[in-house]
């Protein structure tokens, strides 16, 4: 009797051995526009949702890492963005960093994440050159979950093109409207056509009727536009009797803007996409989202994307069985089977492509009776 007691103690003491031995305890830095202006806040609240759900899903399933999110709100202020980096890496420690909204904030921390060795899932900033600007150092550290603004410019100026006569342009003065407004000036010179007009307002007005006025005498039956109060080109309209077509920055895609803008408003605004919500999948993953945010939930395509680079971020976690970020960063870029709700592929990187979501990737959506969907 004695031996069979001991023999179960031993066994006891084993199995309590593993398992901890395979506790693994790993910090993840999230940084996100998390106040401030609305559009800022509608991207970065929506991509941290997706995270969030993705490591709620990926305890319930049992991962054998114990995940803690360190969440930081910079307000898309570089300065901040930067402060919270040195924190992330100094104080608390962190293994990784997703974020974060603002390109000119992931380009100012993302040098100082790959001097550190620390691995950057950047998202949902856009900026082509996010992953370029490091994928030859040996080895990069910084990847990307997110939209690419060259490729949704890409897919809409070969739409917009082949369908409209006169295509004008609208964007802000910010480091993003001007990046944005240069990427489609030299598009349209790579396919030799001309915009009509050109408008640009700083952030802060509150009134495009100017600038819109511009664009109706210049007749632009097609409106570009890539100012991020996406909303307000269209509260000047009805005062001018204009009514373009608007197509632009994935934004337009939000449900904050139809609720501002309404439905008939934004009927036929395109913009660039990654998620198709007649797909089963990303039907399911909308109704997941919805229960579990309630009205707080407003941005399928942002959530997905941050859902599926949670996802990306947890799983090499468990793969790399280490908080090294070397390992996990090799873990990364390794990764396969990827089973994303977005149209990020199963095996999404390689040693020189640090994106997610390539061109193919990359479709127009549209607003047709009150939701977005694929355009045909």
């Amino acid at each position: 009797m004695k031996s069979i007691l001991k023999a179960i103690a031993i066994g006891v003491a084993t199995t309590l051995g593993s398992a901890s031995a395979l506790a693994l305890d790993v910090k993840v830095g999230v940084i996100q526009g998390l106040s401030g202006p609305p559009a800022i806040v509608d991207f970065g609240e929506s991509y941290l949702q997706g995270i969030r759900m993705a490591l709620k899903e990926y305890k319930a399933e049992g991962g054998i890492a114990n995940i803690e999110l360190i969440v930081y709100d910079d307000e898309a202020n570089p300065q901040r963005a930067v402060s919270f980096t040195q924190r992330l890496i100094q104080n608390d420690k962190v293994s990784a960093v997703m974020g974060t909204v603002n390109s000119g904030n992931v380009m100012a921390f993302a040098p100082i994440l790959q001097r550190a060795g620390i691995p950057l899932i950047a998202g949902p900033s856009i900026a082509t050159g996010i992953t370029t600007k490091f994928i030859d150092e040996d080895p990069s550290f910084i990847f990307r979950c997110s939209m690419v603004e060259k490729f949704q410019i890409d897919k809409m100026l070969d739409w917009g093109i082949a369908n409209f006569d006169k295509i004008g342009l609208l964007h802000s003065t910010t480091g993003y409207g001007s990046f944005a407004a240069d990427e489609i000036q030299k598009g349209m010179e790579e396919r030799g056509v001309q915009l009509v007009a050109i408008e640009a307002a700083a952030p802060g007005i509150n009134d495009l009727t100017p600038q819109m006025i511009r664009l109706r005498d210049a007749n632009a039956d097609l409106v570009l536009n890539f100012h991020e109060s996406f909303e307000l080109p269209y509260r000047a309209l009805p005062r001018i009797d204009y009514k373009p077509t608007f197509a632009g920055n994935w934004g337009l895609s939000s449900e904050k803007v139809i609720d501002i803008v309404g439905r008939d408003a934004i009927e036929g605004t395109v913009m660039g996409q990654a998620l198709d919500l007649s797909d089963p999948k990303a039907a399911a993953f909308d109704e997941r989202m919805r229960a579990e945010f309630g009205t707080a939930y407003r941005w399928p395509v942002l959530a997905a994307l941050g859902y599926d680079g949670g996802r990306i971020m947890f799983q090499a976690i468990e793969n790399a069985g280490s908080d090294d970020p070397a390992a996990i960063r090799d873990a990364i870029e390794s990764i396969e089977g990827v089973d994303a709700i977005s149209s990020t592929p199963d095996k999404p990187f390689s040693a020189k492509d640090h994106e997610c979501l390539d061109s193919e990737h990359v479709f127009l959506g549209v607003w047709r009776d009150g939701r977005v969907v694929r355009l045909e």
